[in-house]
């Protein structure tokens, strides 16, 4: 018989939500669909009649967990009973003194990793799996670290980095290179840390993401993804879609806005186009405002955002101004004024400039002081 399991991380339960806009209400939603999230994920296990769940860490977020979390995590493990629950804490939940994982009596379904290297546990007659746990938010070891496995079928569970497809800026917890999979003797890593799912079998690494969307760029159908284990140790991997949140980024062109009424009514419209087909009341709306505009016309970002949201009752609106004004820069530059002046000693200073981070700074020197010069309101992007 195949043994089938699900596996899941990244769910960070008890999350603040205030980087993407949500507080009060919108926040309180949130939070709620990420237990909604844990338990379709059981459901669906029950549904494919998994034989186990794996959780590859950052469950829940220790610095906002509270004992409520761990009972509701307690109760619901003890309801998918007698499937089984592997935990392998990350670095958002590691296994710190005095943290969830200690404070709460799971259930006995539950096997909780403890160690901070690989240590196995039977799943059935010739299949083990292989967990570890994150003992520090700051635990940068290589979670693959150690001799190959012996013969049998062997998994790896765990919260990590693979640094070859590590997204930018992505925190570096748990560094490893896939090709160490293999060379352990592992079939498959069942990994947790990056939130953007990814199912690779040729490098037998798999991380579900996260199963709902966390942040803008979180794009897309997330959820689990159910693993399946033959007899011989071929592994195959099937995807669910179970997010019922979702992240939606859009460009508005503002190209040649004279008013702020203008772009208020262009940005509704691109709003509109964004979540058609989509739940509005469950989406997060990021919208990028593009193109050259009046360098007269004010632009009240937080006005705007309210007004998208009112007009498509999005759940959660942010605005990324990336608008230039529309200048005669070369004109402005032979004015005998104050803007002229300005004008003439940025230009000076990019074309001394070499190094590109440093002229992007120079250029969006060079939009906020014009602007502000020319009496306009101006809020940073």
């Amino acid at each position: 018989m195949p043994f089938r399991l699900l596996h899941i991380s990244d769910l960070h339960l008890d999350r603040a939500f205030a980087g993407v806009g949500c507080f009060g209400e919108v926040a309180r939603r949130r939070r709620e669909g990420l237990r909604d999230a844990l338990r379709s994920a059981g459901e669906a296990a029950r549904q494919n009649r998994c034989d186990a769940v794996t959780i590859g860490g950052d469950l829940y977020e220790h610095e906002h967990a509270g004992l409520d979390t761990g009972r509701f995590l307690g109760d619901t493990f003890a309801s998918w009973q007698p499937m089984r629950v592997y935990l392998a804490p990350g670095n958002h939940d590691a296994l710190l003194p005095g943290s969830l994982y200690e404070r709460i009596r799971w259930p006995a379904n539950v096997h909780l990793f403890t160690g901070a290297a690989l240590e196995p546990v039977p799943l059935a007659d010739g299949l083990s799996l292989w967990g570890l746990a994150h003992r520090d938010p700051a635990w940068s070891g290589d979670p693959l670290e150690g001799p190959e496995v012996g013969p049998g079928v062997h998994l790896a569970l765990f919260h990590g980095a693979e640094l070859g497809g590590r997204p930018p800026g992505k925190s570096l917890h748990g560094p490893f290179q896939a090709e160490r999979i293999a060379r352990r003797g592992f079939a498959a890593a069942l990994c947790g840390h990056y939130h953007r799912r990814r199912i690779d079998p040729v490098a037998r690494l798999l991380y579900p993401g996260s199963p709902e969307p966390l942040t803008f760029d979180e794009e897309g159908a997330r959820g689990p993804v159910i693993v399946e284990i033959s007899e011989r140790g071929m592994v195959d991997y099937q995807p669910l879609t179970l997010n019922r949140w979702t992240a939606v980024q859009h460009d508005c062109d503002l190209e040649g806005s004279a008013s702020s009424g203008e772009a208020v009514e262009r940005a509704r419209a691109a709003a509109r186009e964004a979540l058609t087909g989509r739940a509005p009341e469950r989406s997060m709306l990021r919208l990028t405002l593009r193109g050259e505009v009046d360098p007269d016309m004010p632009l009240d970002l937080p006005l705007v955002e309210a007004a998208v949201a009112d007009a498509t009752g999005a759940a959660t609106v942010r605005l990324r101004d990336l608008t230039s004004p529309a200048v005669d820069v070369a004109a402005t530059a032979s004015d005998r004024t104050a803007r002229g002046a300005f004008t003439r000693a940025v230009l000076a200073a990019l074309d001394r400039e070499e190094d590109p981070n440093e002229r992007a700074l120079l250029d969006e020197s060079l939009r906020y002081g014009l602007q502000a010069l020319a009496g306009a309101e101006v809020g940073l992007r």
